[in-house]
């Protein structure tokens, strides 16, 4: 891949501009355990400008619809990393985290971030209202932290991805 490239795919992975040109730049990598270590390094050394890039580039949990539209470059990896919520919402479950969500939204100034991979919905709607008293810098340091989770299932993902096209 060209720097270009590796850059653009590792921004799929993240959503953070700087985090893809970061990672390209630290290539090449000896294994998969470089680049995720690589990975780790690299977003924490980013700016919180960028970790509010990457948190943009999410929908929120169980919204299907704007996943599909808003993010259909990644919709297929979120959406399977939605699907244990997916699978294990009701309509009180959509309403309660509906209106949990937009109560973290006002007061956070962005979606909820988890990394949702096998946890039913009312995991998630637990952990936001957990979250959901946090001072400002402690939720914002909480959010980095399931981002790069995200990261790095996705990471595999791309991987998956690469090594299929061999």
């Amino acid at each position: 891949m060209t720097a270009a490239d590796a850059a653009d795919a590792f921004v799929k992975c993240c959503g953070s501009p700087e985090f893809g040109r970061r990672m390209a730049a630290a290539r090449p990598f000896s294994s998969f355990d470089d680049v995720l270590a690589a990975s780790r390094k690299v977003w924490y050394d980013c700016p919180v400008a960028e970790w509010e890039l990457a948190f943009k580039a999410h929908p929120r949990i169980g919204d299907v619809s704007k996943l599909k539209e808003k993010f259909a470059s990644t919709a297929s990896w979120c959406e399977g990393e939605q699907s244990a919520a997916q699978a294990s919402m009701d309509d009180a479950t959509i309403n309660e985290l509906a209106e949990w969500n937009k109560r973290y939204e006002e007061k956070f100034g962005r979606v909820f971030l988890i990394c949702a991979s096998g946890k039913p919905a009312h995991v998630i709607l637990a952990a936001l209202k957990e979250r959901y008293p946090n001072e400002q810098d402690v939720e914002l340091r909480n959010a980095a932290d399931e981002q790069q989770k995200i990261t790095e299932i996705r990471l595999e993902k791309l991987r998956a991805d690469l090594t299929a096209k061999l």
